[in-house]
């Protein structure tokens, strides 16, 4: 007769399909050497042959299985049964002797888990649907435990997976009896960013007890980024560790609190990351694939008690950076200047693995359009702490190539501060290929720039078809295969839409760099703003049409008193377009929201609402323009005549014989300025394409896995929710609970400088004391007033008239209420950005890239904005 028990070691891993998924792995661990505690295996026919033995033939796994419908009350009593049953003694005997052998090996408790053969496999992890039972003392425990992990197969949601599976499915338990291990520190680790999909770092988690509260996300833990290729730190977070799970003494184990010192260490100490970063890669070699491990230290020894494949985003093709001479991340510049004011803060998991493919390939266009080669291996953008930064090091490095540029002009164009530490990297690089290439670039530049406007033109036709066409499905009434599709739609046509406004934006880049040139060359004492003046007032640039427009409807709504009376009236609670009286201002409003009711403040991120199913900073620059006296007209006028005085002085200093080919200069940044700006909106309308089938999604992933709550979708990468509709069988709900809680946990830390050096600092940074606050001029003119800090739209309720608007970045959503406001100061930006170009087409005085300036600046300082110096200085309180 076949053994009841195995010891795990004696377990051959090729034939061990019986004992299901979690002692195969273990198996593959303990017989390739690594520190695996003491366990035994039973085989999943012990199971089968108890069910056979207690339950009738109409309650056994396949008969049930077969069944149209099982009642939860039916699973129940079945699962009583199997607890209330007597173990055959063959199966009580081995169990003893196992313990025993355990005891004198030094065990003191044991676990007891289940080891389906449905779970822990490449394709479908079960992970979380049977029991687990920890630190049980007594022989009785174990065998009741044994028993428990039986009766956790008569569950809903596991007949519900099982089913999804399909008819040929395998339904036998297995179980792990393992001896405890008195963690003093415990947690996960991922061979690969779980997230991000990035195969050159590995992930650790770590918090203090058993790592079962990290894995059940019941405590903040400590999380280390480290890069394969140099074994440094990428990031590290200290998390909150409040509490611990330690051994109950009695058996079980309890919840202790954790000392307020201790919380703020880090939990693992250098030598234990080295350990863990050389388990992880010989883990990760061993079994030639992404694990997701479970480890504990005891003393000084690191135990892993689990291995399991781990599913992460699909990479296009990344692979782990191992360059020769791998750079000392130590020294990496990284910044969010200008990337953040289209994404700022912390990124969902779906806008990261939609963003962070649609970046990395167009900066690459970008640069080779300038002519720049680009390492395969090049790591452009990287995540920290949730937020999306670029890596100026790579990009400095790569821009060395164009010998009269320095680098430093596309830094501080972009918004970024140019670090001393980027110097370095400068003179490494030679011009000889860009040189040899240059004729080819500017033939490609001439000859792309040719047919531009067809292609656009081209484009446009086609980008309307498509949205005509997916706008008119309601993708709840697809298939799931249908819902897949619409997914691949939207990642195709963002491809096409970003291929074309990349290379309007590397056409504006090469542009805007030989007019600075020009103007360095012909006119360095004309002043600071002539650049800004000759790129103010373009005329219809397609992101500022929003805020030109809400200013008309108000126009007309002080001509209309019912509209306008309930459009104040609503100052404090939601108001829906709707609920307007009938008439002229709400007529606008619908056409309002059927052109741009798509875009929204935080925009690119797919998780945040539009304006169409959010409408609040629509109405607050409503009822800050219907408080006010804004003469739009005035303004033009002024914008034309510094514009033409910003090209008399340009003419006025170039060489007669280049006049006529700078004016052409000229209008090709306008045109390009334009151009970028119109595509921005079709990107961000393809944006809005993927958050309807995220929506969709997380309603059937809440239909399945109510647990996984209403927003799942946003928490999995596009790999990830495309598995979900292609397998009925995924189940999400605890990675979704464990993003979900890294996300709150990234959103509550202090956000991170704009610009550092290695990784962000754990200390807060400080608030800067002066008066006066430095930053890029983005918009000329000076404006004076009372600060208004907004952090969310929803505070955007009452922005009274000849305030000044604060605001960490300012993305083309916010862009309705720059009309309203006196003056703007932002965070982050730079003179490119969209925010800035859209102040200037509002005339409205601005700074932007002001450090900490939500935090420098207090709600209703009076302070004065010179959007000519790039200062902010605070008047009074």
């Amino acid at each position: 007769m076949p053994r009841v028990l195995k010891r795990i070691e004696s377990v051959v891993p090729r034939r061990a399909a019986g004992y299901g998924g979690k002692a195969r792995g273990l198996a593959t661990l303990a017989r390739a050497g690594f520190p695996v505690p003491a366990a035994y295996a039973m085989p999943g026919w012990v199971g089968d042959s108890f069910f056979t033995s207690v339950l009738d033939m109409a309650d056994r796994p396949r008969a049930l299985l077969r069944s149209a419908y099982v009642t939860d009350a039916r699973l129940r009593a079945i699962r009583e049964r199997v607890r209330d049953s007597t173990l055959p003694q063959d199966v009580v005997r081995s169990v003893s002797d196992a313990l025993l052998a355990m005891r004198d090996e030094g065990a003191m408790g044991f676990a007891v888990r289940s080891s389906a053969i449905h779970e822990d496999q490449e394709g479908a992890s079960a992970a979380g649907m049977h029991s687990t039972l920890l630190n049980l003392i007594r022989e009785d425990e174990v065998l009741d435990g044994i028993k428990m992990c039986w009766a956790s197969f008569f569950q809903p949601r596991v007949f519900s997976y099982l089913r999804a599976l399909g008819e040929d499915v395998q339904v036998s338990l297995g179980v792990v009896i393992q001896a405890m291990v008195p963690a003093e520190v415990s947690g996960v680790l991922f061979t690969c960013n779980p997230l991000t999909g990035d195969p050159g770092e590995i992930v650790i988690n770590a918090s203090y007890g058993l790592g079962s509260s990290v894995v059940d996300g019941r405590v903040t833990p400590d999380t280390y980024r480290i890069d394969k290729a140099t074994g440094q730190l990428r990031d590290q977070i200290i998390g909150g560790k409040a509490q611990q799970t330690v051994l109950a003494p009695s058996g079980g184990v309890r919840e202790v609190q954790v000392e307020s010192a201790e919380r703020e260490r880090a939990a693992l100490s250098e030598q234990h990351l080295l350990h863990l970063r050389e388990l992880a890669e010989r883990i990760e070699e061993h079994f030639g694939g992404n694990r997701d491990v479970e480890w504990a230290i005891a003393g000084q020894q690191v135990f892993v008690l689990q291995a399991r494949p781990v599913v992460v985003p699909h990479t296009r093709g990344r692979r782990a950076s191992r360059r020769e001479q791998p750079r000392d991340r130590r020294k990496i510049v990284w910044s969010n200047a200008n990337i953040g004011e289209a994404l700022p803060g912390v990124a969902t998991p779906l806008t990261w693995s939609v963003l962070s493919h649609f970046s990395n390939l167009g900066f690459r266009r970008a640069f080779g359009a300038l002519g720049c080669t680009v390492p395969r291996d090049a790591e452009l953008v990287g995540d920290f702490r949730g937020r999306i930064y670029v890596n100026l090091t790579e990009f400095t490095s790569i821009l060395s190539q164009i010998p009269w540029i320095h680098p430093s002009a596309l830094v501080q164009l972009g918004g970024g501060r140019y670090a001393s530490e980027l110097d370095e990297v400068v003179a490494r690089r030679s011009s000889t290929g860009f040189l040899l290439r240059l004729p080819q670039t500017v033939t490609r530049y001439v000859r792309e720039n040719f047919r531009l406007q067809a292609r656009i033109a081209e484009f446009e036709e086609y980008f309307a078809e498509e949205r005509i066409r997916m706008v008119s499905v309601d993708p709840r009434l697809l298939e799931p295969t249908g819902l897949d599709r619409m997914l691949s739609d939207a990642e195709h046509l963002l491809d096409e839409t970003g291929s074309i406004m990349l290379t309007a934006y590397a056409n504006l880049l090469t542009a805007v760099l030989v007019l600075i040139g020009v103007l360095r060359t012909f006119a360095p004492d004309a002043g600071k703003g002539l650049y800004r003046d000759l790129l103010s007032g373009l005329q219809d640039v397609d992101s500022a049409r929003p805020g030109f427009m809400l200013w008309r409807i108000a126009q007309l709504a002080k001509n209309e008193p019912a509209a306008a009376d309930r459009i104040r009236e609503a100052n404090n609670t939601k108001l829906s377009v709707k609920e307007l009286p009938a008439g002229p201002t709400r007529d606008a409003l619908l056409r309002f929201i059927e052109e741009f009711g798509y875009r929204g403040v935080r925009e690119a991120e797919i998780a945040e609402p539009r304006w169409a199913e959010d409408p609040t900073l629509m109405f607050a620059a409503l009822r800050s323009h219907l408080a006010g006296n804004l003469d739009l007209g005035q303004r033009e006028s002024r914008l034309a005549r510094a514009r033409q005085d910003a090209e008399q002085k340009v003419e006025a200093h170039v060489p007669l014989l280049l006049r006529s080919a700078v004016r052409r200069l000229l209008d090709a940044v306008r045109r390009f300025t334009r151009m970028r700006e119109r595509l921005r909106g079709n990107v961000v309308e393809v944006l809005g394409m993927f958050r309807r089938v995220a929506l969709e999604s997380s309603r059937r992933i809440r239909a399945r896995e109510p647990e996984a709550g209403p927003d799942a979708a946003f928490f999995l990468s596009v790999a990830e929710l495309r598995r979900v509709l292609h397998d009925d069988n995924e189940r999400v709900a605890i990675r979704v609970q464990r993003r979900r809680l890294e996300y709150e946990r990234n959103k509550a830390l202090p956000e991170p400088p704009t610009t550092f050096v290695g990784f962000p600092p754990a200390e807060t940074m400080s608030i800067p004391k002066s008066r006066r606050l430095h930053g890029l001029a983005a918009s000329g003119g000076v404006a004076e007033g009372r600060a208004r800090i907004l952090r969310d739209p929803r505070q955007a309720a009452d922005l009274a008239p000849g305030q000044i608007l604060v605001v960490a970045a300012a993305d083309t959503g916010w862009a309705p209420l720059f009309l309203a406001a006196a003056g703007v100061v932002t965070e982050l930006g730079g003179p490119l950005s969209h925010a800035a170009i859209i102040l200037r087409e509002y005339a409205v005085p601005a700074v932007v890239n002001v450090t900490n300036a939500t935090r420098a600046l207090q709600e209703g300082d009076w302070i004065r904005v010179d959007g000519d110096a790039g200062t902010v200085e605070i008047l009074g309180a």
